[in-house]
């Protein structure tokens, strides 16, 4: 391809789209939209991490609070502050946890705060939460000073971790006493969803763990030091490396729905009655109790609520869920590892531009035009692929400028492809479309070698030929033959083409005909019935043209014909060479069309149609009952219509003349040859004419009579010629 017909394709399916996807990402949205974007492919692919099973929580759920409203310590919220001591006393029953972290703020004096001092003080293992917040009015608080140095981390940073004006810590004593201090702030993202956390916040300049990092601590010494990007944790051998994105935050991996919703969660009402039922005497065995104690064992425990009353609700990539159930997500991916690193939009801008490279040279250079249709599933399946490998490394790429890129650049290219091909095949058009149907042009123009190629699919076969033409050729010199045959084939090609019919071929007189091909069309069995009425009255129109003209013999003028239609399965496409081609159709459904059309002269009907036929369009058209045949070549029998008409066209007189005929089927069926012969004699004498198909039927039935069938005789007529 010349240089300067490439240049253009670049410019639509390279430049457009990467200025496109430019302009975007300088609005915010372009990182909100980047993060639904990566949202949705976390919910269809994989999951790859599971929720850790050290970590379990103590819920103050509906229940807890419900069951005790009549109680005067437990039925209001906020619960008073010694229950909690009796909480995390019942963990340590048996085999004590590994650390218990509290997701409820103490920051407010009580009466009962020396009841989680002497807990403080005796249990230890523990973390009380702190909160921090920008704006309001600060009151300051004695020691403020002490307790801020004793749980703060000692770290020299640039990472801009979240930065607060004001800080909360347990109130009084509390504080004091206290093993250690978490930070409960979580930092939705600008659509209100909560995606990320920070391993530390900070204030007044001092910088604090959140409740993720000292899951991972456990109450016990470790180092933290932080490198570019990474801050990089360590305790006892232990290491994390956590990838912090721009605003001092960390992507989490929030697992699947199912697996949040299964987290194992203990509500504090079956502690407490657990507690009672131990303290009664009742139990020898403590795992009968609704919670044993050993469920806590060696474990992470959080306590936190789902009450609706606690009003501590945050919206996950999954939905909405306690606030304490995304702790506890923070605190198995810190503690497990399972961090995910956004990785540079840039990365996701270079991928992009690489497959619009890519698709300019399969639409442009590229000669099989296979791949120009099958490219973009290919280029979707790279990106997932190439999405999910990352994913399953735990990073995530940036979506947003393939997503909108991809589209556009396939849509721009495949349009002016599609604008240059036609104007090659628009030069051959109009010749093609003189010689050959239209319908068959256009799909030929499209995919020439997938319509070579063939394919199976329903269609209905028409067989057309006009009755006693051999004696209608010797009466006419070759000029009227010709001219003859003109003036028919024109009306009848022009009234298949005009109800989406193609023309097969020409045989002599006979025309064939294929419905539902090469367009599929689910319409094809009643647009060839529609087709073959329109036929029966275009031929009594030229008669009628023949008689007032006085052209050709009388025979000729008198022409009729018979149509055979039957649908079905049957092989259709172009065959032949590149440069002589005929589209056809084969199969048991085009012989038995034609076997159709042949057996009209017996019944003497104009139409004669397959079951198939009849039961598709039965309730458009009216069809008429005739006979249970097997022709050549096919052992099955056949059930035969005559097509008469429209439905609401079908006159009294015919209606009641074909009851009839099936009375006489139905008795000729039984052996009943006497009774069945009374029956189709009636029909002609309803109908006012011979009817050729009950005159039939009759000398079958004498011949019958006089020849009675074998025991086994079903009732179907062998035909014996094509």
């Amino acid at each position: 391809m010349k240089q300067n017909k490439i240049l253009f394709p670049i410019f639509l399916m390279v430049v457009i789209p990467t200025l496109l996807t430019t302009f975007i990402s300088f609005f915010r949205f372009s990182t909100t939209l980047d993060r639904k974007l990566s949202d949705a492919l976390f919910h269809l692919l994989p999951s790859h991490h599971t929720f850790s099973k050290d970590i379990v929580i103590i819920d103050i759920d509906e229940q807890s609070i419900a069951k005790y409203a009549d109680h005067p310590e437990l039925g209001q919220w906020p619960w008073k502050r010694h229950i909690y001591p009796t909480l995390i006393r019942y963990t340590k029953l048996l085999t004590p946890p590994k650390f218990t972290l509290i997701d409820i703020m103490f920051t407010e004096r009580s009466d009962y705060d020396d009841a989680l001092v002497i807990a403080n003080e005796s249990l230890g293992e523990i973390s009380h939460a702190a909160n921090f917040r920008n704006g309001g009015i600060v009151i300051p608080r004695k020691s403020i000073d002490t307790i801020s140095q004793k749980f703060s981390v000692p770290l020299i940073t640039n990472i801009p971790f979240p930065k607060y004006e004001n800080a909360s810590f347990p109130i009084g004593q509390i504080a004091e006493t206290a093993p250690t201090v978490h930070v409960v702030n979580v930092i939705s993202d600008s659509d209100g969803i909560l995606r990320r956390f920070s391993p530390f916040v900070s204030w007044n300049g001092l910088y604090f763990p959140t409740l993720a990092t000292q899951a991972f601590a456990l109450g016990d010494p470790y180092t933290v030091e932080t490198k570019e990007s990474n801050v990089y944790l360590e305790k006892e051998g232990t290491k994390r490396i956590i990838p912090i994105g721009k605003d001092g935050l960390v992507r989490a991996y929030f697992y699947t729905e199912d697996e949040l919703r299964n987290i194992p969660r203990y509500s504090a009402a079956g502690i407490i009655e657990s507690l009672e039922k131990l303290n009664s005497g009742e139990l020898e065995d403590p795992d009968t109790l609704l919670v044993p104690p050993k469920l806590f064992a060696d474990k992470i425990v959080l306590i936190g609520t789902s009450a609706a009353a606690t009003h501590d609700d945050v919206v996950t990539p999954h939905g909405l869920f306690p606030g304490v159930i995304a702790q506890a997500v923070f605190a198995s991916n810190l503690t497990e590892g399972h961090l995910l690193k956004e990785l540079p939009v840039a990365y996701g801008f270079l991928f992009t531009i690489l497959i619009l490279f890519v698709g300019v040279l399969v639409l442009f250079i590229n000669q099989w035009h296979l791949l120009k249709n099958i490219y973009p599933i290919f280029a979707i399946s790279l990106f997932l692929g190439l999405f999910y490998f990352l994913y399953r490394m735990d990073y995530v790429l940036s979506t947003y400028s393939f997503v909108f890129g991809f589209p556009v650049s396939y849509l721009l290219g495949f349009a002016y492809l599609t604008y240059t091909e036609g104007k090659e095949k628009r030069k051959f058009n109009h010749i093609l479309r003189n010689l050959v149907d239209p319908e068959v042009v256009s799909v030929a123009l499209e995919n020439m070698e997938s319509l070579k190629k063939g394919g199976e699919w329903e269609i209905t076969a028409f067989f057309s030929d006009v009755a006693g033409f051999s004696s209608i050729s010797e009466e006419l010199s070759a000029t009227d033959l010709a001219k003859l045959l003109n003036e028919y084939l024109s009306a009848m090609t022009n009234v298949l083409k005009a109800n989406s019919g193609t023309l097969d071929k020409y045989i002599g007189d006979a025309i064939v005909g294929i419905f539902g091909a090469p367009i599929q069309n689910m319409e094809h069995p009643k647009l060839a019935c529609k087709t073959a009425l329109e036929m029966v009255k275009e031929l009594e129109g030229l008669r009628k043209e023949w008689n007032e003209r006085g052209d050709y013999t009388p025979l000729a003028r008198a022409m009729v014909f018979r149509i055979g239609l039957n649908c079905g399965l049957a092989k259709v496409g172009f065959m032949g060479t590149d440069s002589l081609a005929s589209y056809t159709m084969m199969g048991d459904t085009v012989n038995l069309a034609a076997r159709l059309e042949a057996a009209a002269k017996d019944y003497g009907v104009s139409i004669l149609v397959s079951e198939n036929i009849e039961v598709a369009c039965k309730d458009t058209f009216s069809f008429r009952f005739l006979d249970w045949i097997r022709v050549k070549g096919k052992e099955a029998p056949v059930k035969i219509y005559s097509l008469e008409s429209f439905k609401d066209e079908i006159s009294p007189v015919s209606a009641k003349a074909f009851e009839e005929y099936e009375f006489g089927f139905s008795e000729y069926s039984k052996r009943n040859w006497e009774t069945a012969i009374e029956h189709f004699k009636n029909v002609s004498k309803i109908l006012g004419k011979e009817d050729v198909s009950s005159h039939l039927l009759i000398k079958r039935c004498q011949t019958l009579f006089q020849n009675p069938p074998p025991v086994d005789w079903d009732g179907v007529y062998t035909r014996t010629s094509k």
